[in-house]
């Protein structure tokens, strides 16, 4: 999706502010990044939103592209058959992971808490899962942006991170994923520390 003129222009503004980030909306092809990034010039990192089916295809090219990525999994779900965000989910996790990028996952983390004090059981196990395969980041949306219980959606989903990290297993399942080229004497002195 090209850039309208609005979008140049506020992207323009972010950066003249300062911003570390620009999330980029409904990417579907490389250029479309490569186009913010000439906008940004340097001034602020692309994060590239997967959220059309036509980004799930070109993604290598897109995550090449790209300083990092976020699954928004809303989008996705709307686009495509719902069983497929899942495995879609996982791959575009593991391949910005292998590419060393920040990945975020977002929408309907813990969407029942919009309108409740709690979460399912299922949305906790949904944020715990994120977490486990990888994602840096996992992202609240409706929850703390117009929910009932912003800050109680917040602390779970921060609890959740908290104790699945905390979970010796997780580390085992990250380094377990990691795709480590020894090149130099220094990288294998790491991993051989890390054993």
């Amino acid at each position: 999706a090209a850039l309208s003129e609005k979008d140049k222009a506020d992207l323009e503004f972010a950066c003249t502010m300062g911003v570390d980030w620009l999330a980029l909306s409904f990417v579907q092809r490389p250029e479309d990044v490569e186009e913010a990034r000439g906008l940004a010039r340097g001034r602020a990192a692309i994060l590239s939103k997967i959220e059309k089916p036509a980004a799930v295809k070109a993604y290598p090219a897109i995550l090449a592209a790209s300083d990092g990525i976020m699954v928004a999994r809303g989008d996705l779900g709307v686009e495509l058959p719902v069983h497929s965000v899942p495995p879609i989910q996982k791959r575009l996790v593991r391949g910005a992971r292998a590419a060393a990028k920040p990945v975020i996952v977002a929408t309907q983390m813990l969407e029942s808490m919009i309108e409740s004090p709690m979460p399912t059981r299922a949305e906790v196990s949904d944020v715990a899962t994120a977490i486990y395969e990888g994602a840096d980041a996992v992202m609240l949306s409706a929850e703390s942006a117009a929910g009932q219980y912003p800050v109680e959606a917040v602390s779970t989903m921060d609890s959740v991170a908290k104790s699945v990290e905390a979970d010796p297993t997780y580390r085992e399942v990250i380094e377990a994923s990691r795709r480590v080229e020894r090149k130099t004497i220094a990288d294998g002195i790491v991993a051989a520390a890390r054993e």
